[in-house]
């Protein structure tokens, strides 16, 4: 794309390319905060493990289970179980056993989710600070009130800012730095920009004129605020604009990668980091294995139709996973070897990666397959040549047409998909439905109407975040 380059990792913008001489700017968000610095006193330069905890009864986190709040679990190991490959653009993948014992006593099945909170980079938190000339009040005690010429009526304080609190502290733990900017929002960044080629660019891109630049830079090149204000060094927008348009800070979720019945007290969660521009959950916790003791901040969320019951267990299942959303099914698996008496169906495994090594647990999945865990296990690689040719799962599920229509239809057979939720997703259910058109003998209306058929019964069931 014209205009845009990478270099050493540092996004390189013509602002000029991308600024349009007509265009209409979106209404700018308005600023209806106050910020009160209650002290003048600099405090020590830390923060509350977890500020959003401050903020009291009236901050909900999303999906909790009722009678759960985010708790403090130890990290008693972590597991390379991919190593990063540039070569392949391979992530490196981590498995960490967590102590659940601060939760209680937790009942949880195969498929269940934990919600971690994050909390940003500390360097990134301090390139702000510094950006818009806060760093001598980064550690002063302040606190968030409405303007004293505030008419809108619906004007609130985010329920996730604590009552007393620091800059400092909210940009670690409150609100999204790296959200994808709105329009309505870089408008307001617009009005916020002295200088008039800079103050253009920002109002230009939050016009509709300017969709495809908008695409271009913020959707697929990912600019956010930080990157914004580097382009645009006038730019100087409050601390109150930032807290009252900046998103919350979300905890993430993460599937439960063991049995239950492993060990009640722990439970085993995996994620993969990026090595240019990481997740905030990832990188916090690559920052926490090398802290002593090492804990994150967790709470279980509420339970939905992806899990591997009691249930489900005298059934059959047939297993679809790319990379690491192979992590549900490792417990699910886990749950039929340690149940063998009660799990007679059969299991199905399809499962695909960049290159062999980046299957997790490979040799664990040969395992249960040589032990009757697993009667069929398919696994393919996009980045490496395999003798059959075939790259992706939803080949394997088209060659494997007849005998997967002929399993999934039986009455207790049940299909699980955890993918990307996106484009993989979406062409997983295509190929699926290829299979019903081909096996059945149906047209592509007929065969998209069986699929959401079986949604509707429970058989086919997707890991899809709430």
């Amino acid at each position: 794309m014209v205009g845009v380059d990478q270099l050493d990792n540092s996004l390189v913008v013509d602002i000029n390319v991308f600024t349009l001489t007509e265009y209409v700017s979106a209404k700018p968000l308005e600023s209806n905060l106050d910020v009160v610095f209650t002290t003048l006193e600099q405090l020590p330069q830390q923060c509350e493990p977890c500020a959003q905890l401050k903020c009291g009864e009236n901050l909900k986190f999303p999906f909790a289970r009722d009678s759960y709040a985010p708790q403090a679990v130890s990290i008693l190991d972590a597991t390379e179980l991919v190593a990063a490959d540039a070569a392949t653009d391979t992530k490196r993948v981590v498995e960490l056993t967590l102590d659940i014992s601060a939760l209680g006593d937790l009942h949880y099945e195969p498929g269940d989710t934990l919600a971690i909170l994050p909390s940003n980079s500390s360097e990134v938190v301090a390139q702000l600070l510094q950006r818009i000339d806060l760093s001598q009040q980064a550690d002063i005690t302040c606190h968030v009130k409405l303007s004293g010429n505030c008419t809108k009526k619906s004007a609130k304080v985010p329920a996730h800012i604590p009552a007393s609190t620091t800059p400092r502290e909210i940009f670690t733990h409150c609100v999204a730095l790296n959200s994808v900017l709105q329009k309505q929002f870089l408008s307001a960044l617009a009005s916020c920009t002295s200088e008039s080629r800079e103050r253009a660019f920002l109002a230009s891109l939050s016009s509709k004129q300017a969709a495809v630049h908008y695409q271009t830079l913020i959707l697929e090149r990912g600019l956010g605020l930080l990157d914004l204000l580097e382009l645009c060094p006038s730019c100087m927008p409050s601390l109150a604009l930032l807290i009252e348009h900046l998103p919350r800070l979300l905890p993430r979720p993460y599937s439960i990668a063991n049995s239950p019945l492993e060990c009640k007290q722990q439970l085993r969660v995996i994620y993969s980091i990026r090595a240019r521009k990481p997740g905030v959950t990832t990188n916090m916790m690559e920052v926490k294995l090398k802290e002593q003791p090492a804990k994150l901040f967790a709470y279980p969320r509420l339970q939905n139709a992806f899990r591997y019951t009691n249930q489900e267990l005298p059934g059959h299942q047939i297993l679809i996973a790319v990379g690491t959303g192979l992590a549900p099914f490792l417990g699910f698996l886990a749950h039929k070897q340690l149940c063998q008496q009660q799990a007679t169906g059969q299991t199905w495994l399809y499962v695909g990666a960049k290159t062999p090594d980046a299957i997790l647990k490979q040799q664990q999945l040969l395992a249960w397959q040589q032990s009757s865990v697993l009667q069929r296990l398919r696994m393919c690689y996009s980045r490496s040549y395999t003798d059959d040719g075939l790259k992706y799962v939803q080949e394997l599920l088209e060659q494997d047409a007849e005998q997967l229509v002929e399993l999934l239809l039986q009455p207790t057979t049940v299909l699980y998909v955890c993918a990307d939720g996106a484009k993989i997703s979406k062409s997983i259910d295509d190929a699926l439905r290829r299979c019903l058109q081909l096996v059945l003998h149906l047209d592509e209306t007929e065969a998209m109407q069986r699929l959401k058929e079986l949604r509707t019964q429970g058989k086919y069931r997707e890991d899809v975040w709430l």
